[in-house]
This record gives C-alpha cells, structure tokens and sequence, in this order.
C-alpha cells in the first residue's frame, strides 16, 4: 500500500548558486588597513583572529576592527559562511583631524587649478542616509570608505557632463547624516559604534572634503539641507524642525568656509523655521527637497503641498531620502526621485523582508535640458 501511494522523488531542485561577487575569497589591503573576505566554511571559527592565516597576517601585525558573515544553504542542505573582515596595522593612527586643526587645515587649503565651468546647468549630486555612527554592515568605517570613493566617481560623472554646459554645483544634504540616539525611544544608542559627538565629527569632516573637492570645479556651489529624523536633537520636548544635527553640520562647514576668500562662493540653502522642505531654484527649474519621513506616501503628499501651494508643492523635481532605495517616478510633468542611502544596510530590514538596497549617490543635470537624460546613481 505504501509503495502505491508513493509519489518518487519529492520537492523542487535547488540550484547550487556561487556566493554573490563580494563574497568571493579576496583581499583588498594597503598600508592604512583593509578587509578581506574567507573561503566558505562549514565550522565557525575560535574568532576572527582565527581567519587572519588563510592570507597569511600575522596577528601580532593586524587587528580586526569589524567582521560581517555571510551565511547560505548548499543543495545537499550543508550551511557554509564566510566572513568578511575589516583589519588596521595594529600601530595604526588614524588620519581624521584633531578638532583644534580642522580650521587651520582649510585656511591651509588652496583650490587646485581647475578653470571653473560657466554652464547654464546645474549638476547635482544628493546624498542621503549616511547616518554616521550606525553599526549595521561594516559600519561606520565601511561608510566612510563607501561616501569617499563615491566622490571620485562623482567627479567623474561631472568631468563627463561638462561638454552639456555645467556651471553650477549643488551637493544636497537629506538627512539622517548621523545615526543619533532619539530614534526607538532612545534605544538605537544601544547598536552605534561612534558617540554622538563622534558621529556629528565624522560628518563635518566628510562633508568638508567633498567641499573642497568640487569648489574649484564651479562659480557656485550649493548646499541645499534639510532634516531628517535620525538627526533630531531631541525627541523628550517639541521642537523646532531647525534643531537638527543635519543642520549644525552644515552650518559648522559654511563657517569655516568663510575663513577661506577660496570658498567665498559656497553657499548653504536652510528650511525655514517651523519647517522641515525646502525648494531651491537651480538654473530655472525648481528643485525640492525633503528627507521623505514626512509620508508614506510621498505622491499623495506631494499633491497636497501642491494643493496647499507650498513652496515645494510648486517644484518641478522632489528629491526625497528616508526610504533607503532608489526609485524615480513621472507624475506628470514633474519627477519624483527617491535617493537610496549610504550606510551599511539593515539587517531589521532584511530580517523582515530578506531584502538589502544597493548604496548610491544620485546625479543628475538640471536646466534647460530633461532631468531624465542624464540621471545616474553613482555606487
């Protein structure tokens, strides 16, 4: 009777897929530090320190300072890892800047000798969602060196934009910079790996670079910034929108720029009071900007704000952040981009949904010629 109702050989074929391209054993290392990336183990390593002989570091020479493990399924059903470790020289120092040095170290700047571009276009690269100090992926040290390579390919995408007529520059700010310790109720101070002080350091300085990068590249530099939820400096009273991380960041790079005559033609675009959007005229078109935690649905409120007739109800482009993916949308004649983040990912969010979002800076040109054209997201 058995053998009559047995159907064969049961359940679907499960195809051995090689791990992802970043999971493949590898070693990426320079005198400052670096990671590397195992070979697939069934058996877990003692530690870390453990890992460091498959390329031949010596222990007494290399410190970890972060692992990541990636954890799959073969077809025979074995669960193999591999473990992606981030290592310094154990007589590593660190070359971020002592905070007394950061003015005399852009009075010391002068700009390299780059003609700047008089276009009638705007080029515009937004970043979003860095949240320094979060711990998730390879952390905070994993998004510094992810913000600052991006910044070489974004001085790439502008050099390839020029013959279009690019003139001026903005770099807008979404918020959610830092990773702050007022979301969950304060609980998030439990999963940082830089405190709060830390954190808004990092970002002064990031941004700082990335000034002097493209402010010899332009007449105008712009920085548009609004405010996000992660940044907020408190959450115990209501306060004004202003009182934003974000915000002071930006304000502190401005200020050291005006001990500068060679960043004289930086300039920050704020929100107003009691306000968390903000629209910028740039070249002719109206640019809004908004960090997206105002909505779940940013379509719909848009159209209120434009129903409202609100500053950013009148844009013809919306950037917004928050949501940690890219996606761009036509909603008539207007354009809704939806700008991914650059932190290390969210392992809450891929515990849920099994899903992670590619990092990326997006670019664009903005003027007399379709905001679509020229549309790209830098990773």
């Amino acid at each position: 009777m058995l053998e009559l109702n047995n159907l064969g050989r049961q359940g679907s074929d499960k195809r051995d897929l090689p791990p992802k391209e970043s999971w493949r054993p590898h070693l990426e290392l320079d005198a400052d530090g670096g990671y590397f990336v195992s070979t697939p183990r069934s058996v877990e390593p003692s530690d870390a320190t453990e890992l460091l002989s498959e390329f031949d570091l010596d222990a007494d020479q290399w410190v970890v300072t972060h692992v990541r493990r990636s954890k799959w399924q073969r077809y025979d059903g074995e669960w193999l890892t591999s473990y992606r470790v981030s290592v310094k020289p154990r007589n590593y120092v660190g070359t971020l800047l002592d905070p007394s040095e950061l003015e005399a170290e852009i009075k010391k700047w002068r700009p390299g000798k780059v003609k700047p571009v008089k276009g009638r276009n705007t080029f515009l690269a937004a970043i979003g969602d860095t949240q320094w100090g979060k711990d998730a992926g390879d952390g905070t040290e994993g998004t510094v060196n992810r913000v600052m390579t991006a910044m070489q390919s974004v001085l790439q995408r502008h050099s390839e934009l020029k013959p279009y007529g690019v003139g001026p520059i903005a770099l807008p700010q979404m918020g959610d910079c830092i990773e702050g310790i007022v979301s969950q109720g304060g609980r998030i101070a439990g999963r940082i790996d830089l405190p709060l002080t830390a954190q808004i350091r990092v970002g002064r300085r990031v941004l700082l670079e990335w000034v002097k990068a493209f402010a010899p590249l332009t007449d105008h530099l712009i920085i548009p910034v609004v405010p996000g939820n992660h940044d907020e400096s408190t959450r115990q009273l209501i306060t004004d929108p202003l009182d934003s991380f974000q915000v002071e960041i930006v304000s502190q790079v401005l200020d050291v720029c005006r001990e500068n005559p060679a960043l004289s033609h930086v300039e920050g675009r704020f929100i107003e009071s009691d306000n968390t959007t903000l629209a910028v005229e740039l070249s002719g078109t109206m640019v809004g900007f908004a960090h997206g935690h105002q909505s779940r649905n940013i379509p719909t409120w848009w159209q209120g704000q434009a129903l409202g007739q609100t500053p950013i109800g009148g844009a013809d482009i919306l950037l917004t952040g928050h949501y940690h993916h890219y996606h761009a949308q036509n909603l008539g004649p207007r354009m809704w981009v939806q700008i991914p983040s650059m932190d290390g990912g969210s392992a809450w969010f891929r515990d849920r949904k099994g899903l992670d979002s590619p990092p990326g800076i997006v670019t664009m040109l903005v003027g007399d010629v379709d905001p679509r054209r020229h549309l790209a997201v830098i990773n």
